[in-house]
């Protein structure tokens, strides 16, 4: 449905006073005005995505002259957005200012479902590798894939990406994190253009060094221009990671203007190839980034070796999984991409020395450096195993060996409910996937061996690999999770009444590679790594003394506590860790709580609001901590509320405890003392103790040093439900249910016990030096990205606009619909959209780009839930 021809968005506005003779001249005034309003809309969309481009420094040198031509030294930039163009100048990542995570919200304009560039499965130790290209290009040329990891997980959260809303024949998709289909004729053609040439000149090329990493990027441009000529071409991209490269190993300013002037020059080639275009009146071009970057030319960020701290007898001596082999040692193995997982063993483990590849106990993910996310294994089957390996040694005497089963049996009995229904329902929803796969293995054979050429300009090849990628992917998910549940099957088994231990082998009661459930917070204030200096030790009761016994840490105050020595730069600080993170339920902070009074001139009521289940909890020492709290109305607006409060603590049977604080300095994030906090200083404490919808807060945090962080800690932190993760929906058959269940389920295994933030100017990243910059962080400067857009005559952009709202990653899918006509004023996909997946957005679209009302209208008006 074209948004401009509507009837309701076209049609005059009836008079009061019938008219028999309609005056000729104001006829044909509508009738000039109604075919502006049908002319004026986006028909064709071309996307620069960049990578990590800050948008300070695109402003920075756009406005800096070249002393030798006396232009801009972005002299591309400056003519297209600056002088005939749209800029947002407050655009931000919501959420963190990491790869994965933040293109996965450009990409699908939806809350946050990937958290980060690797997620580890806590049952099966599956590794979802968002940024390992090698493995994906040897699949798909073995005919066993055709999307990256990330658009695969996507696709079953049943989220389409932008470029779905386009025909596959109507699009050019580039390579890039969230790719759907692989391109092998580009491969191909690139390699020929780049080897196939005379051999003195290519020895020449040797001799000097080989420069391959423009190789596939000017091939995708020379493809995206010739594409640009073909008319029927709606939608095209291209992807472009120089100046993250660059700026991660280079903190100069030299060499960030090197790698933005070839920026600047691909964006001029890319224009000037849309206005020799048929198509060049119609045509948007969007320049777009996913995040900014932590770097500054006077400092070094400094490199903290978390994987160190947890492989330590303090950190509780763990073997640690990671995606990326350290730079510690000499290894062939981080060569070959095709590695699954890099374990790295400690010597000072306390109970699993020589079972590091069976046993991890720690999983790390360090991307982006500014962040890092840490999973622990569920302690209580630390705890099972430790006293198995007791009670099997044959030298401990019959006192101690009872106490052992006793709390043994008495561990598992406080977690045998809860494991117990766990197991059930992962029983349940293995025989709704075998189902599937029986189902999906005979679509599978009724597949054509061949396509016509036309099948394959439609796509109808890539839709057959993606039928047993499916299959493939369901069948090793069920070996796996079945792998799982027959060893917890056996554990919950185990009977006190006939246990021998000396006939079991641990491997039958805890599945190799599992970290079991998520770790609660008492868990974590309490984790047992081991056996203490004297071994078990009696009560006079004759049962453990659990305290004398182990060694437990607590991880907050553990990585709170964490600081250098030596601080050799007076910019930088001398505590690597800034902030912890994580989930807590709603329900169980609740009664500890008190709603702020309403201020004055509230709108809604409490009633207008469901409360949402998740509360984050953020620590940065016992004194200064901080809830943030979400609420959402039927229209699916968020509400959110920051409570101060301090030395929170949960007990073993499960309550919480904690103090109320006030508003002071030093609290998580730095909200009140900033001075660019946009709330009066005499009305701060009293503004910050409300609830305010994310936009409002969005206004007054933007520009403090932590930008939106208050929003992005709940974005990253918190579960976000999709249609497709919602099991208890109305009207779906038991398998649909199951089906929901079992995704909502592989989701919540990848959530991490620790989301731990980095103070400026310190990273986590220990592959090897880094004296560039950094991201990850909710830092201003690592979460302000670029946005800016410029059109032909007919698209209606503005030109020379600056826009000083601020917006976020949630306002791009849907400003673009509402650029090309497919978006509802509801903020609901048009029909054809919504038929393909597509669903409400919870964005707002950018609407300064429809300040003129009488060029941009949208598709249909209403607010109904579905098209």
């Amino acid at each position: 449905m074209n948004r401009l021809c509507h009837k309701q968005a076209c049609r005059p506005v009836k008079s009061t006073v019938h008219r028999l003779a309609f005056p000729a001249f104001l006829l044909a005034s509508c009738l000039l005005l109604f075919q502006t309003l049908c002319l004026a809309e986006v028909k064709r969309v071309v996307l620069v995505k960049v990578d990590g481009l800050p948008n300070d420094v695109v402003d920075q040198f756009v406005k800096e002259r070249d002393p030798r031509t006396g232009k801009s030294q972005l002299p591309w930039i400056e003519h297209i957005f600056y002088q005939r163009g749209t800029r947002v100048a407050n655009f931000y990542v919501r959420g963190m200012s990491l790869s994965g995570p933040s293109w996965s919200m450009l990409e699908t304009g939806q809350h946050l479902q990937i958290k980060g560039n690797v997620e580890f499965d806590r049952y099966t130790l599956h590794a979802y590798d968002y940024l390992n290209f090698i493995p994906f290009y040897l699949k798909s040329a073995a005919g066993a894939r055709e999307d990256m990891p990330g658009a695969e997980v996507l696709d079953s959260l049943g989220l389409p990406l932008l470029f779905d809303a386009f025909a596959h024949q109507d699009r050019y998709i580039s390579f890039q994190l969230y790719q759907r289909g692989m391109r092998f004729a580009t491969l191909k053609e690139a390699v020929q253009r780049r080897f196939m040439k005379d051999p003195r000149e290519l020895w020449d090329e040797w001799t000097m060094g080989l420069e391959m990493r423009s190789m596939f990027s000017t091939q995708m441009e020379r493809e995206l221009t010739q594409r640009l000529a073909d008319s029927h071409t709606r939608y095209l991209d291209l992807y472009v990671t120089g100046f993250d490269h660059t700026a991660h190993h280079n903190r100069d300013r030299q060499s960030h203007l090197f790698a933005m002037q070839e920026i600047d020059r691909l964006i001029g080639r890319v224009w000037t190839a849309i206005e020799k275009s048929p198509m060049a009146d119609d045509t948007a071009l969007i320049l777009v980034s996913d995040h900014g970057f932590n770097s500054d030319e006077r400092v070094y960020s400094q490199g903290y070796n978390l994987v160190k701290l947890l492989g330590s007898a303090g950190g509780g001596g763990h073997h640690v999984i990671t995606k990326r082999r350290l730079m510690l040692d000499y290894s062939l193995k981080g060569m070959y991409f095709m590695v699954p997982l890099i374990t790295t063993t400690t010597d000072n483990s306390y109970y699993l020395k020589g079972r590091s590849t069976d046993y991890p106990t720690a999983l790390l993910d360090f991307d982006g450096n500014e962040r890092a996310s840490i999973h622990l294994r569920d302690s209580d089957l630390n705890l099972l195993q430790i006293l198995l390996q007791q009670v099997q040694r044959k030298d401990i005497s019959p006192a101690l060996r009872q106490a052992s089963v006793q709390l043994f049996f008495q561990t598992l009995d406080g977690r045998r409910q809860q494991w117990q229904t766990s197991l059930d329902e992962l029983r349940q929803e293995l025989v709704v996937l075998r189902r599937r796969i029986e189902k999906q293995r005979k679509l599978w054979e009724a597949q054509p061996k061949k396509f016509t050429p036309q099948e394959i300009e439609l796509g109808r090849d890539d839709d057959k690999t993606r039928v047993f990628a499916q299959l493939e992917r369901w069948i090793s998910q069920e070996k796996d999770y079945t792998e799982y549940a027959r060893a917890l099957g056996n554990l919950l088994g185990l009977d006190p009444a006939n246990f021998q231990p000396a006939k079991l082998k641990v491997e039958d009661l805890i599945a190799k590679h599992a970290m079991g459930e998520r770790n609660g917070i008492y868990q974590l204030q309490n984790y047992p790594v081991g056996l203490g200096p004297g071994g078990l030790v009696l009560k006079p009761d004759s049962t453990i003394d659990f305290e004398k016994s182990f060694v437990r840490v607590d991880y907050f105050s553990l990585l709170q506590g964490v600081s250098m020595r030596n601080n050799v730069q007076p910019e930088v600080g001398n505590k690597p860790i800034d902030m912890i993170a994580t989930r807590i339920p709603e329900a169980k902070v609740r009664p500890l709580l008190t709603e702020p009074a309403s201020a004055a001139g509230a709108q809604t009521t409490d009633s207008d609001w469901k409360v949402a289940p998740d509360v984050v909890w953020i620590y940065r020492n016992p004194e200064k901590q901080a809830l943030i709290l979400c609420r959402e109305n039927k229209q699916g607006t968020l509400s959110f509320r920051y409570q101060p409060i301090r030395n929170l603590k949960q007990s073993a049977d499960g309550q919480f405890h904690f103090d109320l604080a006030p508003w002071q300095p030093g609290l998580p994030l730095e909200i009140l003392e900033d001075s660019e906090l946009g709330i009066p200083v005499a009305d701060r404490a009293s503004w910050l103790s409300q609830w305010h919808t994310d936009a409002e807060w969005l206004r007054a945090l933007h520009r403090t040093k932590y930008s939106n962080g208050l929003i992005g800690f709940y974005e990253e932190v918190a579960l976000h439900l999709t249609e497709k993760l919602s099991p208890n929906d109305p009207g779906l058959s038991e398998d649909e249910r199951l089906t929901r269940r079992f995704l909502k389920r592989q989701r919540e295994l990848i959530e991490t016990d620790l989301l731990l933030v980095a103070n400026d100017h310190w990273n986590f990243d220990v592959r090897g030096f880094n004296p560039g910059g950094n991201h990850g962080s909710f830092f201003r400067i690592s979460t302000h990205s670029t946005l800016m857009f410029a059109g032909g005559e007919r698209t209606g952009i503005p030109r020379a606009m600056v826009v000083e709202e601020p917006y976020d990653s949630l306002s791009f899918v849907p400003t673009v619909l509402a650029l090309t006509g497919n978006l509802r004023d509801d903020n609901n996909p048009i029909s054809v959209l919504w038929d393909k997946g597509f669903r409400r957005f919870p964005g707002r679209p950018v609407k300064e780009l429809f300040a003129k009302t009488e060029k941009h209208q949208t598709a249909t008006t209403g607010a109904t839930p579905s098209p």
